[in-house]
């Protein structure tokens, strides 16, 4: 069996949020703010959300602003033409959301630090364009590759992009394990290439009735060196 060289990691909902789908982080802060709505009227406003982002050119937005933006498109679907509560909604769960999201990235930090020592590290992520440029901006510079979808033309689960980032790392696959958040984006693509994964099973958008291919199931992104040190 080959040893592990390279740890490949997703973004959203991983580094950023230990296990916590942003659509499940939303509604979290939606909860913690006493907004006036239900979850299934939320979920509908975060997927219409999503959908004008992926029609927008957001690749030059600060990480800070993606979240504002996808607030204000939420809340606008929400709360039509009332303007005036869609700016002091968002104002108010940005604050919520971008605090408690920087604290969970300083911890992601603290474990790519150590692994970095001994392992390649890459970055997987459907992204916008500017994954690079939000990695500069929140000091996660210890990657050895990163992948934006949005760049390469490829999204998840399409498991080329997990190839892409396996050939810039110039290693096989097998010498690889993949973490991520979400069972059939990250780790049965990445399983289908060769790498072993690492599923980080938190609050997910929905449940997965298959999760037999997971190598590993973990609760926090703090588990993984004892996983991979074990396969070195």
């Amino acid at each position: 069996m080959s040893s592990i060289k390279a740890i490949i990691f997703d973004f959203g909902g991983t580094l950023d949020t230990d296990g916590i789908h942003w659509s499940e982080k939303f509604w979290d802060i939606y909860c913690i703010a006493g907004v006036g709505c239900t979850k299934p009227e939320y979920e509908r406003a975060y997927v219409a959300s999503e959908k004008k982002i992926l029609t927008s050119n957001y690749d030059k937005l600060p990480f800070k602003d993606i979240f504002r933006v996808s607030l204000i498109n939420q809340l606008e679907y929400l709360y039509p033409g009332e303007r005036s509560k869609t700016q002091t909604l968002s104002s108010r769960l940005l604050e919520l959301l971008y605090d408690d999201v920087v604290n969970k990235i300083e911890e992601a930090k603290d474990v790519l630090r150590s692994l970095k020592k001994d392992f390649k590290l890459g970055l997987v992520s459907n992204f916008y364009g500017n994954l690079k440029e939000i990695c500069e901006e929140l000091d996660l510079s210890m990657f050895d590759t990163m992948i934006d979808s949005e760049i390469v033309r490829i999204r998840k689960p399409d498991p080329e992009i997990f190839s892409l980032a396996v050939k810039e790392l110039k290693l096989n696959a097998s010498d690889c394990i993949v973490v991520g958040d979400s069972y059939d984006n990250d780790i049965e693509p990445a399983k289908g290439i060769g790498c072993k994964t690492i599923w980080l099973k938190g609050k997910s958008w929905r449940e997965f009735d298959n999760t037999i291919h997971a190598d590993y199931t973990i609760k926090s992104i703090k588990e993984i060196p004892a996983i991979v040190y074990n396969l070195k």
